[in-house]
């Protein structure tokens, strides 16, 4: 083949594309699927492309990193998950492989969705390798309504079935963020009951970002911690394209500096999903995503 003649699909700041984990430390996989059950946004099936396109004015941003943490880690572009639009279980299945995948290797997952129902089978394939471990997860909503016996997956459960599949460690499972019109008290009276801690967004505000880092390291400790980052944690002014954005959230600068305050810890997998290109029209949202992405890397490099 005449490789001058040809290109790499487009990846996640220009990175390998590669599907051998044997020499890299952090993998970063794309997970195009949502349930399409959201009653007014669908979407974030798009997510993991729009936020690679956008990720090439974030490399050109890196130029000025120093040290990059490219610099320390190995990172790879696993491409995406190869996953079927019609059928749910099936798609979970996939994802949980793919995932597994890269675990089984000894490298640490970097997921781009997709709605936040893919959580679910990321947590599955962690719970496998490391048995319970905590949970972080910076989301407007809870995402652990009341499902019934035999009850359907949504993007508003996930977190729920991780408790009935009993995935991870309730002592340090922790939501943070939460609010809504009014006030979000049923769905943070649900999640209590489950186990988890909830810390909505009105005591994020008050307690400050550096007094809330304070308090979530110290309940995670050296916990193996899986990081779940719905994009509508940020306030829809910064970040308008998400499933379901909820007014009054987090700042860019706000929600960065949040994530950047969790290097150090026994980070095991990191979920950044929910950015749908069809609402983001100016593409901010998949700008701030790749960000975040780039963030990652940062708090995961030595």
């Amino acid at each position: 083949m005449n490789e001058k003649l040809f290109s790499s699909p487009l990846t996640f700041l220009s990175l390998p594309l590669c599907q051998d984990f044997t020499s890299a430390d952090v993998v970063i996989l794309g997970i195009p699927f949502d349930c399409g059950r959201d009653p007014t946004r669908f979407g974030s099936r798009l997510g993991a492309n729009a936020i690679r396109h956008a990720s090439v004015l974030t490399a050109n941003l890196m130029n000025d990193a120093k040290p990059s943490p490219l610099d320390s880690i190995r990172v790879l572009d696993a491409g995406n998950v190869k996953l079927s639009l019609e059928d749910i279980d099936q798609a979970f299945d996939q994802i949980e492989k793919a995932m597994s995948e890269i675990i089984e290797a000894d490298c640490i997952p970097i997921a781009v969705g997709g709605d936040g129902a893919v959580s679910l089978p990321q947590m599955r394939a962690l719970n496998k390798q490391h048995s319970e471990f905590a949970v972080l997860h910076f989301d407007a909503h809870t995402d652990a309504w009341p499902v019934e016996d035999g009850g359907a997956y949504t993007n508003a459960n996930q977190f729920t079935f991780a408790v009935k599949e009993k995935l991870v460690d309730m002592d340090s499972a922790i939501h943070i963020g939460t609010r809504g019109p009014v006030n979000a008290l049923a769905a943070i009276e649900y999640a209590e009951s489950l186990g988890y801690e909830v810390i909505p967004f009105d005591q994020v505000r008050q307690q400050g970002e550096q007094s809330l880092l304070r308090h979530l390291i110290h309940r995670i400790g050296n916990k193996p911690v899986y990081i779940c980052y719905d994009m509508d944690f940020f306030d829809p002014s910064v970040a308008p394209g998400v499933a379901t954005p909820t007014p009054g959230g987090v700042t860019q600068a706000e929600g960065i500096e949040l994530l950047r305050g969790l290097k150090g810890l026994n980070i095991i997998g990191i979920d950044i999903n929910t950015t749908s290109p069809l609402h983001d029209p100016s593409g901010v949202t998949a700008t701030l995503a790749a960000s975040m992405l780039a963030e990652s890397l940062g708090i995961l490099a030595d």
